[in-house]
């Protein structure tokens, strides 16, 4: 081969590439949407599936609100201390007598501080609403992280249940008939995975957080890059594991999934991240994205396209696009 053919080869791998790279971000964009399409339109039967693991997060994610707003007040008045109490030890006393231990800082912090009480009494009352404030979102903040936690955990048995039907609707391939033995085999082992799995996700983000705020502008612009790329890498492990776990793949397999196919694994994690800022959507993307990883599992391992040449009826990979 000389020179300038050469040169050609080279030329059209590298536009090649990239035009590779996009198309396979793109296909693992759509898997999400091709499970959300899965389990609420071609197969509404699934919802004994994933319909209990949504009531519950409904309910927690309420209680978890109104357990917010109901506590935050009190919450903030164990936090709150009036600096004025310190320079009149008399204001502790007072606010004792009557009714003034339910009467707002700003107004003891008016009757404490010598010179204009209007000034006191608005600057205290806005120092006080701006902490009511944080509290809340603070409360809020803690309890959507629990409901997240407690979600993936309670929905871990029912998201396999989830994923083994939707593999035999896809393959035709029936998993092992149930018995309370295989449930309660199965349930513990997705159980401890997801804890482990929420324990490795935090034990990572929490500390690179808190670093990053020690750098204000840079390190949060920083975090929010690496937050998503570790996130979208994660959930596009985290929901082919179910597939990947009845077959007892390594998890040294399971990353070289994620080396060997990056484009497409990435692709689909973003998708299920996405899911996530979309309301009210984001409390239905669970069983599309268990749907969607285990069809991208399949298609990863060629065993849908096999399904479909074995003429058992189910579709190949490119059935559903």
């Amino acid at each position: 081969m000389g020179f300038k053919d050469g040169a050609k080869v080279v030329a059209k791998k590298a536009v090649s590439m990239p035009s590779a790279t996009v198309v396979g971000f793109w296909k693992g964009l759509t898997y999400p949407f091709k499970g959300a399409k899965i389990v609420f339109f071609q197969h509404p039967g699934l919802v004994k599936y994933w319909g209990v693991p949504i009531v519950l997060t409904g309910l927690l994610l309420v209680g978890a609100l109104w357990a917010g707003w109901a506590w935050h007040e009190d919450v903030t008045d164990a936090m709150w201390v009036d600096p004025t109490e310190q320079a009149d030890p008399g204001a502790l006393s007072k606010r004792f007598e009557g009714d003034l231990d339910k009467a707002k800082p700003a107004t003891l912090a008016a009757k404490a501080v010598d010179g204009d009480p209007g000034f006191w009494m608005e600057a205290g009352h806005w120092a006080h609403s701006t902490l009511e404030v944080l509290v809340l979102l603070l409360l809020w903040t803690l309890g959507l992280l629990a409901v997240v936690f407690l979600t993936n955990v309670i929905a871990a048995p029912f998201n396999d249940l989830l994923s083994e039907e939707v593999e035999y609707r896809l393959t035709g391939r029936k998993g092992p008939d149930f018995t309370l033995t295989v449930l309660v085999r199965d349930s513990v082992r997705t159980v401890g995975l997801e804890v482990v799995k929420m324990v490795v996700y935090l034990v990572i983000m929490v500390p690179l957080y808190l670093l990053s705020l020690l750098l204000p502008a840079v390190g949060q612009v920083i975090y929010s890059i690496f937050a998503f790329l570790f996130t979208a890498l994660y959930f596009s492990l985290d929901y082919v594991d179910w597939p990947a776990s009845r077959r007892n793949r390594s998890l040294t397999y399971r990353f070289g999934m994620l080396t060997d196919h990056f484009m497409p694994m990435f692709g689909f994690g973003t998708g299920v991240w996405l899911f996530l800022f979309i309301p009210i959507v984001n409390l239905l993307f669970m069983p599309a994205a268990v749907a969607g990883g285990t069809l991208l599992f399949l298609d990863l391992e060629g065993e849908t396209a096999a399904a479909g040449d074995r003429g058992t009826g189910a579709r190949g990979p490119d059935a559903l696009s």
